[in-house]
């Protein structure tokens, strides 16, 4: 797989040729079809707008195609709710983050733009902002969404909770984790897993410790405490499965929503204490929706963003997901302490942190093996 740092780097050459008009361009009959249809969408007063989109669909075929990093299981019956409320059939590309932004500039590049609608990591969503890619969005959704998840072009759609997960049968309540600090004690020792891509939140626990009063010696101590704990993995949908078979007894991180489903499942696993008051700082990682600018569908682009900020929301609460805007029912940051993630930081990152988190990590033993 393209390490993260080269995809994001790849971005900004291909939209040089993008808009130098080498490699390829996007017709002008396609875009300009798809710029007079956000434009009519967007003239329109906000009560009118999903009326119009949805007028509009039916004459561009009522079809969406839909690029996402969204696992099969969430993207799936996402795809079925919005087909079923609004009768246009969903076309999925599913893949990491990544994979994701490449496939979506190597099309812009090639003047063939293939996704109608982005849903994917933010890193990744403001690549494709950064790279003009993106068309703006002014209906009504944006209303129930707080500023700190409205970004230029796009807007976050669920967050990811970063907490460290353990299995109940191998980890007691005298031995839970009560903070990112607590991983580098040596009775973690052979129990740790670390996923290899996770320098995001390796970024942020680490301005996290440095913002709250630790030396830049007493930050490299702790982590090279942890790492000597740990062996390595990749997928946190991987590593959930070795923690649910006991093959790991403790993952330094992974997302709340993927532990809670296996719980749900009936693994003997969980990411909250038993008092069921986390302490440990939970951080929110934003994962957004856009509307690509020149899409062949536009206004079910455009159908498909509002709908994910509006009855999309109810869905997601429904598959375990945190969403973006206040959802009755939703419980999925029940027993958190959760605080700020560096979407500015990282999101102008030019791989400093992967780099420090691979170098970390160098010499790792592998999970599962």
């Amino acid at each position: 797989m393209r390490p993260r740092n080269t995809t994001l780097a790849l971005a900004g050459l291909l939209v040089a040729a993008v808009t130098t008009g080498c490699g390829g361009s996007v017709t002008t009959a396609s875009a300009a079809k798809a710029d007079g249809t956000y434009a009519q969408i967007a003239a329109l007063p906000k009560d009118q707008q999903v009326a119009k989109a949805k007028e509009l669909a039916q004459k561009e075929g009522r079809t969406l195609s839909l690029y996402t990093s969204m696992t099969a299981d969430i993207a799936t019956p996402v795809a079925q709710a919005f087909e079923k409320q609004y009768g246009i059939h969903v076309s999925v590309f599913r893949g990491n983050s990544e994979t994701v932004l490449q496939r979506a500039l190597q099309e812009a590049q090639a003047g063939k733009p293939g996704a109608d609608a982005v849903e994917t990591n933010f890193a990744e969503m403001a690549a494709l902002s950064d790279n003009n890619l993106l068309a703006d969005f002014n209906g009504s959704a944006l209303d129930e969404v707080e500023a700190a998840g409205k970004f230029p072009h796009w807007t976050a759609s669920r967050f990811n909770i970063f907490q460290p997960a353990w299995n109940t049968d191998l980890i007691k309540p005298a031995d839970e984790p009560h903070s990112w600090e607590d991983l580098a004690l040596p009775k973690y020792k052979g129990k740790l897993t670390l996923e290899v891509s996770d320098s995001d939140w390796f970024e942020n626990v680490t301005k996290y410790w440095l913002d709250h009063g630790k030396s830049q010696a007493q930050v490299d101590a702790l982590w090279k405490g942890i790492v000597a704990n740990a062996k390595v993995a990749k997928g946190h949908t991987t590593m959930m499965q070795f923690l649910s078979a006991g093959q790991s007894p403790i993952e330094a991180m992974n997302y709340t929503y993927i532990t809670d489903r296996a719980a749900q499942k009936g693994a003997p696993v969980t990411h909250l204490p038993e008092s069921g008051v986390s302490k440990i700082p939970a951080f929110g990682r934003p994962n957004g929706v856009g509307m690509i600018k020149n899409a062949q569908h536009p206004a079910a682009a455009w159908l498909f963003y509002d709908w994910l900020l509006t009855d999309g929301q109810k869905e997601l609460v429904k598959l375990g997901l945190t969403p973006s805007t206040k959802v009755p029912g939703d419980k999925s940051l029940t027993g958190l302490t959760l605080v700020p993630f560096d979407v500015k930081g990282l999101s102008k990152d030019d791989g400093t942190w992967e780099k420090k988190y691979d170098a970390l990590l160098r010499g790792a033993a592998t999970t599962g093996k």
